[in-house]
Formats: C-alpha cells, sequence, structure tokens
C-alpha cells in the first residue's frame, strides 16, 4: 500500500459525500474506510454537510444513530458469551424464555434467531398499542408477550429478516449474563476492542452531553418530539432504548474499528477462537443471504455494490447507516447518515450506497 491509495480513497469518498449531500440523499454524512497496510490498520475519514436542524457541520466526532448495525455487535457477543459457555447458541428457545413454552418459538434455537431462521416476523408496531409506561418492565413484558406468538413454523430455516427475533435474544443474553443487555456488549465487545467511548447504548448514558454532537433523526409522531441523542426506532424507545434489534449510537472510526478487529479475526490475525467466531458468524447458510449477525452479498442489486468480494459481509440501518467487510481486500467501509431527518420515506440511499461503495473499491484497486 502506499500513499496514493489512502489519497484516492480520500478524494472518492468526500466526491461521494458532497454528491449525496447535494442531491438529497441525506442532510450530511461521516465515513470511515480501514485498509490493512501490512502491519497495521490505517483509516481513511469524509464528510460532508450538516447534522440537520441547524448550521453545526458534521465532524469526524459526530454521533449517529447506528439503528440495525446494533444487530452485528450484539451477535458478536452473543458468541463470545456461547464460547464462554454462558449462552447456548443450540438451546431451546424456552429454556431460558419459559414465556414461550408450548408456542411454536420455543421449540426454535438462538442460532436460528439470530441468522434469522426462526420464522418470527419481520416487524411489528408494538408501540403503537401500548399502554404501559415506555421503557417500564411492565413495557418490556407486555412486547415480550406480544411477540412470542408471532411465528410462522413454515417459515423455519428460510431467511426472514426479523427485529422481533433481536428483541427476543437481547432478552435471553441478558438473562443468561444475569446482567443488562447494554453492559453484555460493552463487556464483550466495545470494551474488548477499547470503543467504549465510540460504539453505545445511548439509553445506557445518563449523562446528557454526548447528545450534543448527535445528529437529529427528525420528527417521531409517536412522541411528539424532534429525536436527537434518543433511538429513533419506536420499538426500541418503548423498550427502554436498550434491544437487541437497535439502539447503539456512534462515530464512523469507531464502527471502522470494529469491522477491522472482524476483518482481523477472519484473516487469522487475532487468535484460533477469535478466528472461529467470526468464520462462524459469517459462514453461508442455506436459505437466504443472512448470516449470524450480518448479511451477505446478494448476487443482484446490493447495497454494498458490484465490485465488493463474494466473501464480504456487512448490514444496514435504517437511520441511514452501513458497515461492509471485505475479508480478501482487507478493505472496511462505513457510511453514517441520517437520512430520516429529511422523511422515514426518503429512500434515495437505496441508489446511493450501491453507488458509493463501488466508488470506495475502485479508488482502492486503483481503477
Amino acid at each position: 500500500m502506499t500513499a496514493d491509495v489512502s489519497t484516492r480513497i480520500e478524494r472518492a469518498l468526500q466526491q461521494q459525500l458532497e454528491a449525496g449531500r447535494e442531491s438529497g440523499v441525506f442532510p450530511g454524512a461521516s465515513a470511515c474506510v480501514a485498509l490493512w497496510r501490512g502491519e497495521a490498520w490505517s483509516y481513511v475519514d469524509g464528510v460532508a454537510g450538516t447534522r440537520a436542524g441547524d448550521l453545526t457541520a458534521v465532524g469526524t466526532d459526530t454521533l449517529y444513530d447506528l439503528a440495525s448495525l446494533t444487530k452485528p455487535w450484539v451477535a458478536m457477543a452473543a458468541l463470545r458469551l456461547h464460547q464462554a459457555g454462558v449462552f447456548d447458541l443450540g438451546a431451546r428457545v424456552d429454556e431460558l424464555i419459559p414465556e414461550a413454552g408450548g408456542l411454536s418459538v420455543g421449540a426454535r434455537n438462538w442460532e436460528q434467531m439470530l441468522s434469522h431462521r426462526s420464522g418470527l416476523e419481520a416487524w411489528v408496531p408494538f408501540y403503537e398499542t401500548l399502554s404501559a409506561e415506555p421503557g417500564s418492565d411492565a413495557a418490556r413484558a407486555w412486547i415480550l408477550a406480544e411477540l412470542l406468538p408471532r411465528s410462522d413454523a413454515t417459515k423455519v430455516g428460510t431467511s426472514v429478516y426479523s427485529d422481533l427475533g433481536y428483541i427476543l435474544a437481547g432478552v435471553a443474553m441478558s438473562r443468561a449474563a444475569g446482567r443488562p443487555l447494554d453492559q453484555v456488549v460493552a463487556q464483550s465487545v466495545a470494551s474488548h476492542l477499547g470503543l467504549d467511548d465510540t460504539v453505545f447504548f445511548g439509553a445506557s448514558r445518563p449523562e446528557s452531553g454526548w447528545k450534543a454532537r448527535c445528529a437529529p433523526t427528525g420528527w417521531s409522531p409517536w412522541r411528539e418530539r424532534i429525536l436527537v441523542g434518543e433511538v429513533h426506532d419506536d420499538n426500541c424507545a418503548a423498550f427502554g432504548g436498550v434491544a437487541g434489534h437497535a439502539g447503539m449510537f456512534g462515530v464512523a472510526r469507531g464502527v471502522a474499528m470494529f469491522g477491522a478487529a472482524c476483518v482481523g479475526a477472519w484473516r487469522g490475525r487475532r487468535g484460533a477462537s477469535e478466528e472461529e467466531l467470526i468464520r462462524h458468524a459469517t459462514a453461508v447458510r442455506p436459505g437466504g443471504t443472512h448470516r449470524l449477525g450480518w448479511d451477505g452479498r446478494s448476487a443482484e442489486g446490493s447495497a454494498a455494490g458490484s465490485l465488493i468480494d463474494a466473501d464480504a459481509f456487512g448490514h444496514l440501518g435504517f437511520t441511514g447507516t452501513s458497515l461492509w467487510c471485505d475479508p480478501r481486500r482487507q478493505l472496511v467501509v462505513v457510511l453514517l447518515t441520517n437520512r430520516v431527518a429529511i422523511s422515514d420515506d426518503n429512500a434515495a440511499i437505496r441508489a446511493f450506497r450501491p453507488a458509493f461503495h463501488d466508488a470506495v473499491i475502485c479508488a482502492f484497486d486503483g481503477n
């Protein structure tokens, strides 16, 4: 690798992010690309636009609502608990969730749950009919009771992307570990990588100072306010802001460091146990492209573009975020935006994402 590679990537990031801002894909964005340079990771940052709602420019320290980028962190924490003998991926759901006894979902296991093959529905707006105080024990118990019957046994083994499965897995992990999910993820993943202050569950931070660095995610009709430093996902908010499917906030560099650690493990540089963990998580499974905590590249129309390697693994977030890891190139690409600050219905990012990733890979390859 030479300095020219970083220069090309920096130029590509700036061009793409400015184009996205100017065309209304998002009000602002922060990106980070990690590339292996033989002995250490090198990071290239790019920012553009404003946070939205004011004229504050996006910086490399701007925090974004990661949305479903929470899922890879939760899945990797689950795998570490499994390795420690605390959380058995092969155990029946009803062993940790006795409330599921007698229901179809109770006979499933956590491997199926975390790889989106449990038969649970994709999404249900639980918050709309919630009568208990959001975030209370009563609210969480009610959501759990409403969630458990929403399973289709005929879909077991088929990839059906499910927020419900990750909400349930988060509850089970907390019960197995004997501590809240945010602490499980922090201790198993964030602290493990030295990222406690750059990627975290927002609701786990009682102090409000960090919110001054957050990009807003727009108006919530349910909460009747503009959200800044509050999780955009209303089901997660109803659950208290910490759940298996959403709730984490972070800066682009922190997310890229997480991706770099995963690629390094995949390449065998972080020890046999870490390699075993990430190889299991990213292994191709029948029934769809979803892996355990990750997604793979679709044959056509992938958000990761057309140039990323077939072994690549990544994830998207509803708020306009993404993380893609190319272990063959030893390249990690992070894009954080608040496209929902314009509107939840703003779908311009669907075309932007593949073009963005192809531009970065072209810059990396020197094409």
